[in-house]
């Protein structure tokens, strides 16, 4: 059977293939080493191994041959350290295939094995149906390998991944006795939900995930990046959603886990996770994430089936409004994004937005809750503003509402108000630091303005505050929404539309490029 008829068709090469199994003898050296031979490397097939990892199908080996002789060989040849979880055994390979799969965490169906054996194909066949298996002696079957690689997309190579399930499958092994709930305290996992529109900047990384995994997505979606986007960025309107990041004492597996739910019918529109975290509870984790937000949910039997009702106490959260945890997920997903941020977006559930649609993210830190500025600190004189980078850009709005002001919403039609803003624009006059504040607009229908005290009339009089402070601090600009987005892409007075966003941050970015350059100029 050809490679390109095992795989059925290159649209289908980049769910399939996740895995190759390779023979050793005569398939990827000439010769048989448990005979003694001076065997020799098919370099071709070697140089596709190497091209397999770069693009994140990892390689792993079945053969019979002495475990010891083995690797001594694929060292000398300088290959040992290409492959994952290697069955080098006197063992039947259908036995040994079914074995490295479950370790691996790993479906047959997106596994390749080549072996130059037809009798060691038909039987791993036969004992698993959804193995995709290539003879590498028939006509072609290099050039086949070469299509299947060709037809990867680009990808994170993932073998540090797998190494760090090969450790854990060992050190289970060599506990014994413990229980299974036991060992995953052992482990020390930590997860960390990263929510809504902070999502952006690891947009490639959930499609990816989406679109590979099979056997732990349990809503068997598909995505693309654009409509993903789109409905992140929308999310006010539609959706709620997390990307879970996992680590333990063996290592970072980064994002492994991204849920949606439709905020309108409660209903899973993701619910996916990496086959590599299989079994750490890290789907309970999620629930418990889901369940702060939508207590109510109803989980389907069919998933706690598969991974049970337990609470997985053993996975502790990290909170992503730790700047070293940002900053390491930032590295993980190879974000060059600075430590010590110039720029601070703080528009609440909008600043993830307009960071990820500005020019200049890796110079930014945006709020996200529950770490959100508001104005109400500066009631208080002895107020910490330490966190406050150069530049700022703040969407006034968000602090335009009496739900803002918990105990002192009483006091906002007094002096309180513009008590706070004289104070911010003092402290920050004072340290030298730049603000921009985005207005909201004046000119929208009555109901997107809403309740908590957010009037148009509220509106009209603190916007107004606001542009007299324009005159009195120089360090204070003022950029009014209405100017240069319409009522039709405002959801209500402080969400934008996804292309609102985009235009939101060029004007931001316009402002940053200038005030940037001037205070260079002064220096």
């Amino acid at each position: 059977m050809s490679a390109r008829k095992t795989v059925r068709s290159s649209e289908e090469v980049e769910a399939l293939v996740k895995l190759v199994i390779w023979d050793l003898d005569d398939t990827l050296w000439r010769g048989t080493l448990a005979e003694g031979d001076d065997v020799e490397l098919f370099e071709r097939r070697a140089q596709v191994i190497r091209a397999l990892n770069r693009h994140g199908v990892v390689s792993s080996i079945c053969s019979k041959n002495s475990f010891e002789g083995a690797r001594a060989k694929l060292t000398d040849l300088g290959l040992w350290d290409e492959f994952v979880f290697p069955k080098i055994a006197f063992e039947p390979k259908p036995q040994a295939i079914a074995g490295l799969l479950a370790d691996m965490q790993l479906r047959a169906a997106d596994t390749l094995f080549i072996d130059d054996n037809p009798i060691n194909l038909h039987e791993a066949k036969f004992v698993l149906p959804e193995l995709n298996v290539l003879d590498i002696t028939a006509p072609g079957s290099d050039e086949a390998l070469e299509a299947i690689l060709a037809d990867q997309p680009a990808s994170r190579n993932r073998l540090a991944e797998y190494r760090q399930l090969e450790q854990r499958k060992q050190d289970r092994l060599a506990v014994g006795p413990l229980s299974d709930e036991e060992f995953l305290h052992s482990c020390e996992i930590r997860a960390c939900p990263v929510a809504m529109m902070a999502n952006l900047d690891f947009i490639d990384r959930i499609v990816e995930l989406v679109n590979r995994s099979n056997q732990l997505n349990y809503t068997q979606s598909r995505i693309d990046a654009d409509v993903l986007r789109n409905e992140i960025t929308s999310g006010y309107l539609n959706y709620y959603c997390w990307s879970i990041f996992v680590e333990d004492k063996y290592g970072d597996h980064g994002l492994v886990g991204f849920v949606m739910i439709d905020r309108n019918t409660c209903q899973f529109r993701h619910f996916v996770f990496s086959c590599r975290v299989m079994h750490m509870g890290i789907e309970n984790f999620a629930l418990r994430v889901v369940g702060k937000f939508f207590p109510e949910k109803v989980v389907p039997a069919a998933w706690r089936q598969r991974f049970g009702w337990s609470e997985a106490q053993w996975v502790t959260e990290r909170s992503y409004e730790d700047p070293e945890t940002r900053q390491s997920l930032f590295a993980g997903q190879g974000l060059g994004i600075t430590a010590k941020p110039q720029l601070r977006i703080m528009c609440a559930c909008q600043s993830g937005g307009l960071a990820h649609y500005s020019k200049a993210r890796a110079e930014i830190d945006f709020d996200i809750w529950p770490r959100l500025f508001d104005l109400k600190r500066f009631a208080d004189e002895t107020v910490d503003d330490a966190d406050l980078p150069p530049f700022l850009a703040y969407g006034a709005g968000t602090d335009y509402k009496d739900e803002a002001w918990p105990e002192l919403a009483h006091l906002l039609d007094g002096e309180l108000y513009q008590t706070c803003l004289q104070r911010m624009c003092e402290r920050i006059q004072k340290r030298g630091i730049n603000l921009l504040v985005l207005l909201p607009p004046e000119n929208l229908p009555g109901h997107q303005y809403g309740p908590e005290g957010l009037t148009r009339e509220r509106t009209i009089r603190y916007n107004a505050l606001w542009r007299d402070a324009v005159q009195q601090y120089p360090c204070v600009t003022t950029l009014d929404i209405q100017e240069i987005c319409g009522p039709e892409a405002m959801v209500d007075v402080n969400h934008h539309r996804p292309a609102a966003l985009e235009t939101v941050a060029r004007w931001v970015d316009i402002w940053y490029s200038h005030v940037k350059s001037m205070d260079a100029a002064a220096a």
